[in-house]
């Protein structure tokens, strides 16, 4: 008997593991039947195909594993753009919408969560500077120097925030990969060499080893510290 429970136990602990070490993404798409869809991440600054599937009743599945969390990157089959997901090894649903990827629902992955929410957020700065940029255009076709130049002010004031804003974003959630991406992206070319320092040694030893604090640690290398980007 005792045997028995031991078995149990070793068989359900073993099957446990294994769930947290895969991933498996189910996508549904009522509007893709028979459509081809990949999954592609970059790899050694290459974009790879991770896996391939093709839509049978509006349903697809990639199954796989990650040794991190990692974005990836959603292509279906005659769709106006790719959908990109950070994956990591969980269950992971995904309401497709073929006409407008970007309004696709992601549930099952914590870190898909949290880079949707700075999505969110991040996107009224990125509409603010869509604005301006259009009024630049105005003001040049009407050779209007006063606006232009009130413009261009706001322009720089609007980089400004937007680099704050990322900034404490990723102070705030530095205990998430989705925080090493973020400052491996845009935000590291922003920022000074002591910035870039000071940052990266708030992050936890679990994510040191993160691929996207890496891509960091090599553009930091690649900084000269005399004439480091400073934040204008």
């Amino acid at each position: 008997m005792k045997l028995k429970l031991l078995l149990s136990i070793a068989t359900l602990c073993v099957a446990c593991h294994n769930a947290d070490n895969k991933y498996e993404i189910d996508i549904h798409c009522p509007d893709c039947v028979g459509a081809n869809v990949s999954l592609w991440h970059y790899q050694d600054k290459e974009l790879c195909n991770a896996s391939e599937a093709v839509f049978e009743h509006g349903h697809a599945v990639f199954n796989g594993n990650v040794s991190e969390p990692q974005l990836m990157y959603l292509f279906v089959e005659g769709a106006r753009d790719y959908l990109p997901v950070f994956v990591e090894n969980s269950d992971i649903d995904i309401d497709y919408v073929y006409a407008r990827p970007s309004r696709s629902v992601v549930t099952g992955s914590v870190c898909h969560k949290k880079f949707s929410d700075f999505l969110q957020s991040y996107s009224a700065y990125s509409d603010k500077g869509t604005g301006i940029d259009k009024m630049i255009e105005n003001a040049e076709e009407n050779a209007d120097t006063l606006m232009l130049q009130r413009l261009t002010e706001n322009l720089k004031v609007l980089e400004h925030e937007k680099v704050e804003f990322q900034r404490q974003y990723v102070i705030q959630n530095i205990n998430s990969p989705v925080a090493a991406y973020i400052l491996s992206t845009d935000l590291m070319h922003k920022l000074n060499v002591s910035e870039l320092d000071s940052i990266t040694a708030l992050f936890p030893n679990e994510i040191k080893g993160s691929i996207y604090l890496k891509q960091v640690a090599e553009y930091r290398a690649s900084m000269p510290t005399d004439t480091a980007t400073q934040n204008n």
